[in-house]
Parts: C-alpha cells; structure tokens; sequence
C-alpha cells in the first residue's frame, strides 16, 4: 500500500510542483535545483544531465497521460533550447556538460558519457510521446558522437572528451538505461548493438568475482587500484543494476537472477547500518565511509525489491518494498514544502542538504512509472 502512497504523492504533489517551480518559463528551460523553502533556483547554472532528465520524466509521464497538460510542450521546449545552446558539432561532436540557461552560454563543454546518455534517454521518450523524425534523428546523431568522441580502446566509452580518470561504471550504467529504453520503444538492431555492448561490461568489468560486489571506479585499462578509488562501493548503484538486469532480461530473453540477487544481497548487507532500513551512500570494506544518506539510494532500493518481486512472486520482496516506501515518505518527504523532499539526510536523519536538487525527481519517477503503466 505504501507504493502506492508514494505514486499518488509524486503524481499529485510532487509532478504537479515540479511542472511550475522546476522550469523556468522565460528561458525555455528547467532549472538545476529548488531552494529549501521551494522557490526556484535563481543562478543560470545548470548541467545537461539534470535537465534531459526532467525531459525525460515529463515526456514519458506525458505520454502515458498522467502529466500536467502542458508538461509535453514544455519538454519539447526545454529540448530544444538544450540542442541550441550545448550540442557541439564535428568529428568530436556531442552535448557539453553544462550551461548557463540565462545568458544560453555553455560553461562546460567536455562531452561526457553521462551527460549524453541523459540525453539519449530523454530522446527516446520525446520521440515516442511526439512521433517527430527530429527527434529519430538526433538519436542516430547523438549515438554516432558518443561512438567517435568517446571511443575507447580497452572497451566501453570513455569517461569524457578529456579522458579523464577515474573509469566509473557509473556513466556506462546510465548508457545501457538509454539504449535498453531506445530498444523498448524502438527495437531497431543498431540500438541494440549499442544496448549489449553496454550491458557486456556488467560482467567482463563491473561485477566482479562469482558473487560480486559492484565496483565503481578503475584505471584505464579497467584495473582495480586503490589509486583510482575502486576500494569505494555505493549499494545504492548495486541496487539500480538489479532494476536494469531485469529489464535486460526482459528484452533479450536472458536469465541474470542470480546476479540481480546477488547484487540486492550484497547491497543490503554492506550498506545498511545495524536497525536501519537505508541505505548509505559509500561504503568501503563493509563500512561506512560517508556520513550520509541521499534519498536515490533508498528510491533504488525500492526499485530493485519491486523489480524482483514481479521476476520472482515473492510475497517477501513485495512487503519489504513497501516498508521502503513507508520510511521514505516518513523520512524524506515530511517537514518539506509541498511536492519537494530532503535530499540528504545524515545517519540519524537529520537533514544535511542546502538545496533540493532536480535530479531526484528522475529516480523517484522511475519508481512509480511501472505502478503507472500497470494500472
């Protein structure tokens, strides 16, 4: 029931809040963050991650009919101010990392893996909710830039146009929810060339030993090294794969349940702390090494105990996702303006964060986009 709950406050509160509060009409695009008391976010900066992800949400919330009535307009308008402003043409081509949205001036123009994929996921979406060729196209464009800007000679992409380490499973992770997304809704064979060669590297790279764990950071040649920061471990990461796996599965009609266990398992046991339902954010040797918790991980928790629970049946995961979504909602969601949340809180639950940053509205959508389509 309590899943339930947290849909109806995201669609009720939370999506309709973030329609007004979270786009800034004059610019023709969304902002990075609200401040605490809920007001918009008054400095220009914003990455391209976070607005292709709010993109994202209001295109796919619009097209299965539960958005605010203009959230489509709006998120075809906020795309096309991101294409004008941060994509970056030629041989090394693709979209810079961040911009300011009021003097439309890019502040950041390495193309990164990340950033892209966000894009690309946004993308997907626009294109099935509107149908438009312009949007099939810049799909095609945005694929090819990654493939020759990023292109990397141990596997994967790199992190960015700078080749920056450390190497993060994370950004790959990102890449294989766009691609698994363009498969979804498309199912053309050149996304899914591009969907197995991104869901290959949980395996040859990420996953490593019989059991696991997950890592996250590596040397260039994918090298474990405590130099790179690979002794770091975020359950929270664990859990969004378990999500992923399944839908992989689903499309390739592959069988990866151990590994979705295994990886739930592990998350669990190195990332809550003794009588606490959440997760942490970093561990390292079964140990918190950050004194909090942000609220995606426990949105990805969720996501993964539901994720099992319709492969498996188990009445067990189906119980303890609600007990999740309970705590979330009595953690994160009360003593908040409407339709917002506390971010971080530390591990006693007080609230650490200084803003209320857009890119939770992302996870938390993906945790309630299934109840959705299921009803």
């Amino acid at each position: 029931m309590s899943v339930q709950q947290l849909k109806r406050v995201f669609l009720e509160e939370i999506l309709p809040t973030w329609s007004k509060s979270g786009f800034d009409e004059p610019c023709g695009q969304f902002v990075e963050y609200l401040e605490l008391d809920g007001s918009p976010q008054k400095a220009g900066e914003v990455r391209t991650r976070t607005v292709a992800r709010q993109i994202y949400v209001h295109a796919h919330a619009a097209h299965l009919g539960v958005a605010p009535s203009a959230s489509l307009a709006m998120a075809e308008r906020a795309f096309a101010n991101l294409h004008r402003v941060a994509w970056v043409s030629g041989k090394r081509g693709g979209y810079a990392r961040s911009f300011n949205r009021h003097t439309e001036l890019i502040t950041d123009p390495v193309r990164d893996l990340y950033d892209n994929a966000c894009v690309l996921l946004a993308l997907s979406w626009l294109l099935t909710a509107t149908g438009k060729d312009v949007y099939r196209h810049q799909i095609d464009q945005t694929i090819l830039a990654v493939d020759r800007t990023l292109i990397d000679p141990f596997g994967g992409w790199a992190e960015d146009s700078d080749g920056t380490l450390p190497r993060r499973q994370n950004p790959h992770m990102h890449y294989l929810e766009a691609t698994l997304s363009l498969c979804e809704n498309n199912r053309t064979s050149g996304y899914a060339r591009s969907e197995r060669k991104a869901f290959a590297l949980l395996r040859s790279h990420f996953f490593v030993g019989p059991n696991g764990p997950l890592h996250e950071f590596f040397g260039p040649q994918w090298e474990l090294d405590d130099r790179y920061g690979s002794d770091r471990l975020e359950p929270g990461h664990m859990c969004e794969w378990v999500w992923l796996t399944t839908r992989h599965d689903s499309l390739a009609h592959s069988d990866n349940t151990k590994i979705c266990l295994d990886l739930l398992s592990t998350a669990l046991t190195i990332g809550r702390m003794q009588g606490s339902l959440f997760l942490v954010d970093t561990v390292s040797a079964d140990k918190a090494i950050s004194p909090s918790r942000r609220l995606w991980p426990q949105v990805e928790m969720l996501k993964a105990l539901m994720a099992l629970h319709e492969r498996l049946g188990l009445r067990g995961n189906c119980t303890d996702a609600d007990e999740v979504a309970s705590a979330i909602l009595a953690a994160y969601m009360t003593r908040v303006p409407h339709g917002c949340w506390h971010d971080r809180l530390d591990l006693n639950g007080a609230p650490l964060g200084s803003t209320i940053p857009a890119s939770s509205l992302y996870h938390l959508w993906t945790a309630v986009e299934d109840q959705v389509e299921d009803v």
